[in-house]
């Protein structure tokens, strides 16, 4: 292995911690082999990163960022009309989950502290559920606790969709337990 100095080993750290997770999983993740590598000593990812948790929580951040992005981008690509973002947006929700699924494990499944980006993530959809209600399409009430409902709903058709032979969750829906 050759050593060298990376002027962002940072960000190439989170990047090799995504590709770790996505060709052995969460739990194969460890600092020494993503510096390995990234053609660093097995030591040189402690100086970012004191521990897996912090690394978990760059990885989220950086996960969330993409995401709020992505969520922007379909509000902002959509008509107007406040069920057209809504349907934007969630189907950008559930490509995100398919199609970067390391991230979106760990910004879900890891232990890691939440940040600004998961706070932006929410904000999209909190800031449509007010558009909503200033427009007329949807009622008063707490915008916050709408936009948990929201994000709850999709959420769980993302984990579903990830998790379980989607056919098989339409024969419970359509036929019940």
């Amino acid at each position: 292995m050759s050593t060298y100095h990376h002027g962002n080993l940072r960000e190439v750290l989170v990047a090799e911690g995504v590709r770790l997770i996505e060709e052995k999983g969460l739990n194969a993740l460890t600092l020494r082999e993503i510096g390995e590598r990234a053609g660093v000593s097995r030591t040189a990812p402690y100086r970012h990163f004191p521990d897996k948790t912090q690394l978990l929580t760059a990885i989220s951040e950086a996960g969330f960022a993409e995401f709020s992005a992505a969520l922007e981008a379909a509000r902002d690509a959509a008509n107007p009309k406040f069920a057209a973002r809504l349907e934007a947006m969630g189907i950008a929700y559930l490509k995100f989950a398919a199609d970067r699924r390391a991230y979106y494990e760990v910004m879900f499944g890891a232990p890691h502290e939440g940040g600004p980006e998961a706070a932006r993530a929410f904000g999209v959809i909190e800031g449509l559920m007010r558009s909503g209600q200033a427009s007329g399409d949807v009622r008063p009430g707490d915008p916050v606790a709408m936009a948990k409902v929201v994000w709850s709903l999709v959420h769980g058709i993302a984990m579903l969709r990830l998790d379980m032979d989607f056919g098989l969750v339409s024969d419970i829906l359509r036929t019940g337990l």
